[in-house]
């Protein structure tokens, strides 16, 4: 047997052990959560597009419709992620390995989209609102900086997220090897 035709029959069952981690980090275990003295909040990777469409959602929870509407939304797009993970299990072809880069590429995008929004001001003066309007943007924007900096150290990363980008790296790390030493 040449060493091509045994890579791609051999079973490498650390990919869907690795999806499965994954799985877990993003749907059963909490990514992030906001505690609020006798309130917790938490927020598994599945309820992300919540806050990047409300980033003040961090302080009061993914609750209501568009929170649920949202979560299915995103819920399936991680599952396609997931599913993507698990494409070298499935077809021989070389680029099936790059699947494995999916939940690692949606993990990052989040996580940018995430950031951008947090960081941005509460109220823009895009200079309509008069020298009294601009004040009071201001005056807003700082209120709203120093309340973001007490819910900041409100937030903990959850052990879901943990979980989630250390497989995800896996898969990533996994994938890319499994394209270069697939044959073409």
């Amino acid at each position: 047997m040449d060493a091509d035709t045994s890579f791609a029959g051999r079973r490498d069952w650390t990919v869907p052990a690795a999806v499965a981690l994954l799985a877990c980090g993003w749907f059963f275990m909490s990514s992030l959560s906001t505690d609020l003295g006798a309130a917790q909040l938490r927020f598994h990777f599945y309820n992300v597009l919540t806050l990047m469409r409300a980033p003040g959602r961090i302080a009061s929870g993914p609750l209501g419709d568009a929170a649920t509407r949202d979560a299915w939304l995103f819920g399936v797009v991680c599952v396609l992620a997931l599913i993507a993970a698990l494409a070298p299990l499935y077809s021989k072809r070389r680029r099936a390995w790059l699947g494995c880069l999916a939940p690692f590429v949606l993990m990052v995008l989040s996580g940018a989209i995430l950031y951008h929004g947090f960081s941005q001001p509460l109220v823009t003066d895009n200079g309509l609102l008069g020298a009294t309007g601009a004040r009071l943007s201001h005056l807003a924007n700082d209120l709203a900086d120093k309340l973001g900096g007490v819910i900041a150290r409100r937030i903990h990363v959850g052990l879901g997220a943990y979980v989630a980008v250390a497989a995800s790296v896996f898969l990533a790390v996994k994938g890319l090897q499994g394209y270069q030493r697939a044959p073409s």
